[in-house]
């Protein structure tokens, strides 16, 4: 059912906000050591699906905390996404690959849009989709520890950079700052590597009732 489309979206102030947001400068060529780039290939290719509890802290450039939301993520390929808020603002984005869905269960709203090329770019696509993006868009070096850092070198990027840090074969923790010095945190915990996950979990079922905002004609 549709209904008066008056409300505006409230903003997902969340992961894949970020990425949505850190792919509008990641077309440029870049590149960075072989050896960088081949060890964050060895680590994310046998990755083929994730599913983990993550907790996410925006903190400020003064190290004000701005915000901490936590729930449940999970990627299969291929480019896949479920990106589900739990707390403190319950928000659902879930994507099958072709249709990327957004709910606000607050705002009874549905946001539909295409899984475009764009978003098959952004770092949450590194759990599930093409690698050999990895070259194209970031510029990758490895800082040590099992830490990686990626810079998209075209300008207008509202993200300066990404580090992305494993313990072993499994990926930690994801941290964006940007040209402000506010940084997104997030750490993944109760991590699974290639757990079976059912198509039906990255096609979003729209609730009767909410107002459908379809961006995908």
């Amino acid at each position: 059912m549709m209904r008066s489309q008056h409300k505006m979206a409230r903003l997902p102030s969340l992961l894949f906000t970020s990425f949505l947001a850190l792919c509008l400068g990641t077309k440029a060529w870049s590149g960075g050591a072989a050896e960088d780039i081949q060890q964050l290939r060895d680590l994310l290719q046998p990755i083929t699906s994730l599913s983990a509890r993550f907790e996410q802290q925006i903190i400020d450039a003064d190290g004000f905390e701005l915000q901490v939301s936590q729930g449940l993520f999970q990627v299969s390929q291929p480019n896949r996404l479920r990106w589900v808020v739990e707390s403190p603002m319950p928000q659902q984005i879930i994507a099958d690959g072709v249709t990327l869905w957004i709910y606000d269960p607050d705002l009874e709203q549905v946001i539909i849009q295409p899984f475009n090329e764009d978003i098959a770019t952004t770092p949450a696509v590194l759990f599930s989709g093409d690698l050999d993006q990895l070259d194209k868009a970031y510029f990758v070096t490895q800082l040590g520890d099992g830490r990686f850092e990626l810079k998209p070198e075209q300008g207008g990027s509202l993200f300066d950079s990404m580090t992305i840090a494993f313990e072993g074969s499994k990926p930690t923790a994801i941290a964006l700052t940007d040209s402000l010095g506010q940084t997104t945190t997030i750490r993944f915990t109760e991590l699974e590597l290639n757990p079976q996950l059912s198509g039906d979990l990255f096609v979003f079922q729209i609730p009767d009732g909410v107002d459908v905002i379809n961006n995908a004609n």
